[in-house]
């Protein structure tokens, strides 16, 4: 079973008696405050976790749920005997706003495949969808110290993205994959390596032994080996694109393959970071 608060978040008993409790009081007021401002319950408990409030014991993680609870918690206009942490007004305020922002327009399909590769084109990090604003999407950018919205329609955003894609199997000779990086020894590696370079020295060790150790420390060098899988399957892509124009299916593909983010910028344009470090824009590719 969850463990569960006695009492709600910002209090404490005190000699028997509910009284405010000085360090979540001040969380409390705060998350009123920044969600009035315009920040998310996710911004909010992604703040709340970096300040290292604790909601409850157990975990220093913040999550939106927690956060809705306490903007939907009556108690702290001082309902049922509580003391007042939050005046009429704000929590009347935020009641509203949080209305307004349930106003839910759903995911397109042609949204999805690029929902987790939209990243800032400001400051390079990731962008979650929201429709806060009577249903209006807007992509807002998750570190906390940019913060940068761009307001775009999700049909518009598909057909700029579907444009650079277009672009791109138009150029199919940008198709490549970048250098592999040098495999370093992980920790287990080095200890298999000492391991069996002691039983060696050591002669007195069964040949089963050291058979194992062998195959241990193979393995986990093979582990390390870079996957050729996904240059093979770009330089399948690059050869069909090299035959003629791309259907709908070899887009998607492209995408999936090739595509490391989807640069938003606050003009509302839209850039493709490949995985090879080009980047494709309307007018012309450029490098990383």
């Amino acid at each position: 079973m969850a463990w569960q608060r006695k009492i709600p978040f910002g209090y404490m008993i005190r000699d028997g008696v509910v009284r405010p409790h000085p360090q979540e009081t001040e969380a409390v007021r705060y998350i009123f405050g920044q969600y009035l401002a315009g920040a998310s319950l996710l911004a909010i408990a992604e703040d709340m976790t970096r300040q290292g409030v604790r909601y409850h014991q157990h975990t220093a993680e913040w999550n939106k749920n927690m956060v809705k609870r306490i903007l939907e918690n009556i108690k702290y206009v001082g309902e049922s005997g509580y003391p007042r942490l939050v005046s009429d007004e704000d929590f009347a305020a935020a009641q509203r706003q949080r209305a307004e922002r349930n106003i839910y327009a759903p995911l397109p399909a042609q949204i999805q495949p690029i929902c987790g590769m939209v990243v800032c084109a400001r400051c390079g990090g990731r962008m979650a969808r929201g429709t806060r604003s009577h249903g209006r999407v807007g992509w807002q950018c998750r570190d906390s110290d940019c913060g940068q919205v761009v307001r775009i329609s999700d049909k518009t955003l598909a057909e700029l993205v579907d444009g650079r894609l277009r672009k791109l199997a138009q150029s199919p000779h940008l198709l490549t994959a970048p250098e592999p990086k040098r495999a370093e020894l992980d920790l287990d590696a080095i200890r298999l390596q000492n391991e069996l370079t002691m039983a060696l020295n050591r002669g007195s060790e069964s040949p089963e032994y050291l058979k194992t150790l062998a195959l241990a420390v193979t393995a986990q060098r093979y582990g390390q080996l870079p996957d050729p899988t996904p240059a093979h399957e770009l330089e399948q892509l690059r050869a069909r694109l090299e035959q003629g124009p791309a259907d709908a299916d070899t887009l998607a593909n492209l995408l999936r393959m090739a595509v490391r983010a989807v640069r938003l910028t606050p003009d509302k344009s839209v850039k493709l970071e490949l995985i090879n470090g080009e980047i494709i824009t309307e007018a012309k590719e450029e490098s990383a």
